[in-house]
């Protein structure tokens, strides 16, 4: 019995032997990644860095400008649909009409309220209905804030 206990006390200890030191070299040996991170970098090997060139986004005036005539449109329309059922169809008639890159939600919020959201570039249009009544804002290209407000009596 204690033949047998030796023996395994035995192989253990070889076993755990091999894991600490052998183990580690044959993985740095055949695993090529693992001496990349280690290996120092080279005094010749000098990185370089550019300046990162800015990304300059091509504007287009007609479609801001055409953004801002639909919003005045909306505002001259004076819309008061307080029914969330009607939002699909407001959003679908103006949005038809803003230039074609220009994005749109509708959301809900507690107590009844919704709002619709135009966005084109820095340009915005909402349209928000609430329990004190119809808000509307509008940010033109030039960034001035319009608002509209029709509270509830």
């Amino acid at each position: 019995m204690i033949k047998l206990m030796l023996l395994i006390l035995l192989m253990i200890t070889i076993f755990l032997f091999w894991r600490l030191l052998f183990q580690p070299r044959i993985n740095r040996r055949f695993n090529p990644h693992s001496t990349a991170f280690t290996k120092p970098l080279d005094a010749s090997e000098h990185v370089k860095f550019s300046k990162p060139e800015p990304i300059v986004e091509r504007v287009n005036e007609e479609q801001q400008e055409r953004f801002d005539v639909v919003a005045q449109l909306f505002f001259e329309q004076k819309i008061q649909r307080k029914n969330i059922e009607n939002a699909e169809q407001i959003q679908a008639n103006f949005l038809n009409q803003m230039p074609a890159p220009t994005q749109s939600q509708i959301g809900e919020f507690d107590f009844g309220e919704w709002c619709i959201y135009w966005t084109y570039k820095d340009q915005s249009l909402e349209y928000y209905v609430g329990r004190y009544g119809v808000f509307y804002t509008h940010v033109d290209r030039y960034g001035v804030e319009h608002k509209f407000e029709s509270k509830n009596t």
